[in-house]
């Protein structure tokens, strides 16, 4: 399949060496088009398929078609495309959607009264936007505004969460820092695959980085009876630290790395 089969916006195809072909007919597609059609596919009427039918159906009146079509000609454009980069999958609003709210379920978000979150290294913006479909207050936080690659453009990040009317802080957490600057406490705070938990070198965080971390979050962060739930990545967690993570868990997934904690006692 070439791009061209599937190119709803007009513009010159280059090739996107690190984006996976199942991204492209979504992120070079009309976006009314892709979402009528993904509702139309997702048959039966279990909960979690009413669910994602009434979602993306939220979707298509909180978000325009032109305005999502002007992020993907900008975003795509020959001379601003990152070809090296995969970061133009994000434009991709099936995949990410459904895998935010599959976690949103997991939390049962859609079952709770209306929380305050905090979503940390929030990226484009989709898991704050599923968190408010349920009706909670969500703040994400990621590092200041940056410039695209090129002058003049901002990241695609940045753009996708003002399109999803995400509201950000800007903030870096720094290894055996206190937590500062944050807006208040929450009821639950939230960081999936975030780049936060490694050093100045790059190195991931030991145990004891994490212990300054998760005693600050408790002491400047979480409301009396909040939790943090995170999905780690695998190059930035070192054996020893996930397993000390676990330690203080009341739940965690090895396969995935997702872990929830709600008892900080034992941290001292």
């Amino acid at each position: 399949m070439t791009i061209s089969e599937f190119n709803r916006l007009g513009i010159e195809e280059v090739p996107l060496r690190k984006v996976r072909a199942e991204h492209l007919p979504i992120i070079y597609g009309d976006f009314r088009e892709i979402i009528e059609t993904r509702i139309a596919k997702v048959s039966g009427n279990d909960y979690q398929n009413s669910e994602t039918r009434r979602f993306f159906s939220y979707l298509l009146s909180e978000v325009g078609a032109n305005d999502y079509r002007r992020i993907q000609l900008h975003y795509l454009d020959p001379n601003i495309v990152e070809r090296d980069s995969d970061v133009v999958k994000y434009l991709d609003p099936i995949l990410w959607f459904e895998s935010k709210l599959r976690l949103a379920w997991m939390l049962n978000l859609d079952k709770k009264p209306p929380m305050r979150i905090l979503d940390f290294g929030t990226g484009p913006g989709h898991f704050p936007f599923v968190a408010r479909f349920y009706g909670h207050d969500v703040t994400g936080t990621d590092l200041p505004p940056r410039i695209g690659p090129f002058a003049g453009t901002t990241h695609l990040y940045d753009a996708l969460c003002a399109l999803y009317g995400v509201k950000r802080i800007g903030h870096w957490i720094k290894p055996n820092a206190p937590l500062e600057g944050l807006d208040g406490r929450y009821d639950l705070v939230t960081a999936f695959l975030a780049a936060f938990n490694v050093d100045e070198k790059l190195q991931p965080w030991t145990a004891d980085h994490w212990r300054v971390f998760l005693k600050s979050l408790k002491r400047d962060v979480l409301n009396e009876h909040g939790f943090l739930f995170m999905t780690l990545a695998d190059g930035k967690l070192t054996p020893e630290s996930w397993s000390y993570l676990v330690s203080l868990a009341e739940w965690s997934f090895e396969k995935s790395k997702h872990i929830r904690i709600t008892n900080f006692d034992a941290l001292g």
